[in-house]
């Protein structure tokens, strides 16, 4: 195994057969029936990612192209526009979240629907890159590919940032994919995984680059890792996923006083050296405790063992010899004192610092025309009717049980919530209106 990432699961959904409610002339049903079967089609690749990224991404922009007139008003330009559709609120999405379990979010609105979609584009190019970097050996080219697969994951995420959350009608869920702190842990942990591989930190260890870079793009990685586990810090439900954020934090801390120490060597620092290394030692003890705790937590990585990954491994071999070869040469040479103060990670990194791509949403399809936009018979829900609908409150359905819901019980608040809006399907197939 070439790197080790861990991964969250997919978000699930329901079949939508995109029927129009009040009927509809042959053409914008035809339509519609397309648009089930591009999403249909996109959602089978999904689960398999050993499917090409190009087929993946040509049908995902296809079905964007698709899916935008139900998102933005189509004028006579027939381009993009900022102004909502009227059409925006004709079909109720279900979608789990990736931290929240097996119990959906219903809202009716196509912008949550491209966002969710969005999102598990991200995850599976996410899952392609650690299905290629789980193998014995990665070449040159397939690591360039890890590398474009996690920038791009990173560009898609912001993507649905930038684009999507401001559009959406009112808070995302807390905890949800689109609670802003689960997006910028996303974010993050793509760009440290980018800088991690063999065109960046990995090669320029290979490649024995000058030891103050490679401590410069480890301390980058570990504060890369360490936004990404703070921005999760209140979450209960991502304790695995945290868990490996602050273990590769932690791990990308000591290679950076690892090769801080060779670096001060370099310069006749013997002293300040073996204190670099010192720390080293005891990041590298630290992430051992987290490799413990990470395999402790039931969850489908749980089998995995990060201390015997050869990444791991290699970090303990190169503080011990570099920590022993500093410790002889200060007794036989330098004879300097080693200070009670730990010596300072250089802060800036100049190389091998990944971005995201600004993406844009697709072109329109031809299929959408101002005349076509307008045979569609649904009318535009006015926003301060949908705004509660979309807040769905997940906890009632812990506190109330899902299957035994009794409204009567309800606290009054609560339950004119329920009686007002369509909020939440239940496994038991029992819909509260």
């Amino acid at each position: 195994m070439a790197q080790w990432f861990h991964r969250n699961p997919f978000k699930a959904t329901t079949a939508v057969n995109f029927l129009l409610t009040t009927g509809g002339n042959p053409e914008t049903c035809k339509f519609c029936g397309e648009l089930k079967l591009t999403r249909k089609r996109l959602l089978e690749l999904l689960v398999d990612p050993n499917q090409a990224s190009s087929t993946i991404e040509e049908l995902y922009k296809i079905y964007l192209a698709l899916l935008s007139g139900f998102l933005f008003e189509v004028d006579e330009k027939e381009k993009i526009n900022e102004s909502p559709s009227k059409l925006r609120h004709c079909f109720l999405f279900k979608w789990t979240h990736t931290l929240l379990g097996n119990v959906p979010q219903s809202v009716q609105d196509a912008v949550y629907e491209a966002a969710s979609i969005s999102v598990n584009i991200a995850v599976w190019h996410m899952k392609h890159a650690a299905m290629i970097a789980a193998k014995d050996e990665v070449s040159v080219e397939q690591a360039k590919e890890i590398h474009s697969e996690l920038k791009l994951a990173a560009s898609i995420f912001k993507f649905v940032e930038d684009i999507f959350l401001p559009k959406f009608i009112g808070k995302p869920l807390s905890g949800s994919d689109f609670d802003s702190r689960v997006l910028k842990a996303y974010l993050n942990q793509c760009i440290a995984e980018a800088q991690e591989g063999k065109l960046t930190f990995a090669r320029a260890v290979e490649l024995k680059h000058n030891p103050n870079l490679i401590s410069a793009i480890a301390n980058e990685n570990s504060k890369r890792f360490l936004t990404a586990f703070t921005s999760l810090d209140n979450s209960k439900a991502a304790s695995q996923w945290k868990t490996y954020l602050k273990l590769k934090s932690t791990i990308y801390l000591a290679y950076a006083y690892c090769f801080l120490g060779e670096n001060l060597l370099s310069q006749d620092k013997c002293g300040e050296a073996i204190k670099a290394l010192q720390e080293s030692k005891k990041y590298h003890s630290e992430a051992l405790i987290w490799c413990n705790e990470y395999s402790k937590i039931k969850h489908a990585s749980s089998k995995i063992k990060p201390e015997s990954h050869l990444f791991f491994r290699r970090l303990s071999f190169i503080i011990n010899l570099s920590l022993d070869k500093c410790e002889r040469e200060n007794s036989l040479i330098y004879h300097q004192r080693i200070p009670n103060e730990v010596p300072v990670l250089d802060s800036q990194c100049n190389f091998g610092i990944v971005s995201p791509e600004q993406l844009s949403y697709p072109e329109q399809s031809s299929l959408w025309t101002p005349s076509f936009y307008a045979t569609f018979p649904c009318k535009n829900i006015k926003r301060e009717e949908l705004t509660i609908s979309v807040c769905i409150k997940v906890e009632l359905i812990t506190y109330y049980g899902m299957k035994n819901l009794n409204v009567e019980n309800m606290p009054m608040n609560d339950k004119e919530w329920i009686s007002k809006y369509y909020l939440i399907t239940y496994y038991s197939k029992k819909v509260i209106e």
